[in-house]
């Protein structure tokens, strides 16, 4: 009996571990992808091998081809979720820094609030929650005013203020995509569902690509050794490690505490980006980050008991 609650316990330590270093870090292994793919193509290849991985091992599991309308919410969510959501992440990190675009995405509790229609009663009669969201569009109030104050040219400033907005976009996907999920759910396992997104995103990633004209500028011979390596841990780790490991969370723990991983991704981030790629932050870009984490914590905490009650 102790063995088995010293290796659960194990479990649960590893599992939170995953999705604190691993989704943390792959803000890094995508500006090192960046060196030798362009954006959306580097995104079709990550999914394509996860998804293969997944569906996969779900046809080895026993489970047969899903049936279209299965294909149908699947591939929406391909599109809203790891093209909308993904992909633009990996097209803003062309323009902004892998740390910066962490802090972005720490929004998602913002959003997940703003877009949870049902729920709204609770959110917005909490003062936590209401008190989260001021704070939270302060801290990127103020990152944004501490970008136009950066000593930038005029194409770099449009640059990396388009990037930051599509990043909050892609946040804005994410959240959207998921709340679909809740409600309108695929039938099937977890690995069948999320495999069938990944390659359904793939296609449309690599449609992306195609239109974009990153077939023109993409040379293979320059994707080397790192980069090659960046996509392949973004897939195997970041994708089906992590994600299995965040879905048997969501099992095992509250939301709220499985949901911390949004405040503790922006700090490996960070610091990755400052150890590995010479990435700097200012006082206020510090500042900033710390407001929108603490709003993230806020929120987070409050919102897990709609949904644990929700779930009754």
């Amino acid at each position: 009996m102790k063995e088995r609650l010293f290796s659960y316990r194990v479990l649960i330590l590893l599992s939170f571990l995953a999705i604190y270093v691993i989704w943390g870090t792959t803000y890094l292994a995508i500006l090192i992808g960046l060196t030798g793919f362009p954006p959306f193509m580097m995104a079709s290849i990550r999914f394509i091998i996860a998804g293969v991985i997944l569906v996969g091992y779900s046809l080895i599991a026993g489970e047969g081809f899903p049936r279209k309308s299965s294909i149908i919410k699947n591939a929406f969510l391909g599109l809203v979720v790891l093209a909308g959501g993904q992909g633009s992440l990996f097209w803003s990190e062309q323009h902004i820094t892998s740390g910066y675009a962490s802090v972005l995405v720490a929004t998602l509790p913002m959003w997940f609030v703003a877009f949870d229609k049902a729920n709204w009663k609770y959110y917005f009669s909490n003062p936590y929650i209401l008190s989260g969201l001021i704070i939270g569009f302060g801290g990127i109030v103020l990152l944004f005013h501490d970008k136009l104050n950066e000593s930038l040219s005029e194409e770099q400033l449009h640059s990396q203020l388009m990037a930051s907005v599509v990043v909050l976009f892609g946040s804005m996907c994410w959240v959207t995509g998921t709340l679909y999920n809740r409600s309108r759910s695929a039938p099937g396992s977890i690995y069948s569902n999320l495999g069938w997104q990944l390659l359904c995103g793939a296609v449309i990633c690599f449609l992306i690509s195609w239109m974009s004209g990153e077939f023109e500028v993409l040379d293979w011979s320059k994707a080397g050794f790192m980069a090659w390596a960046a996509v392949l841990y973004l897939s195997i780790a970041g994708s089906v490690i992590a994600f299995i490991a965040y879905t048997w969370l969501l099992k095992e723990k509250p939301s709220a505490i499985v949901g911390t991983y949004a405040y503790i991704n922006p700090i490996v981030a960070v610091f990755l980006g400052w150890l590995a790629a010479d990435e700097t932050i200012n006082f206020k870009q510090f500042v900033g980050m710390t407001i929108i984490i603490f709003s993230a914590v806020l929120i987070n905490l409050n919102r897990g008991r709609v949904i644990k009650l929700s779930s009754k």
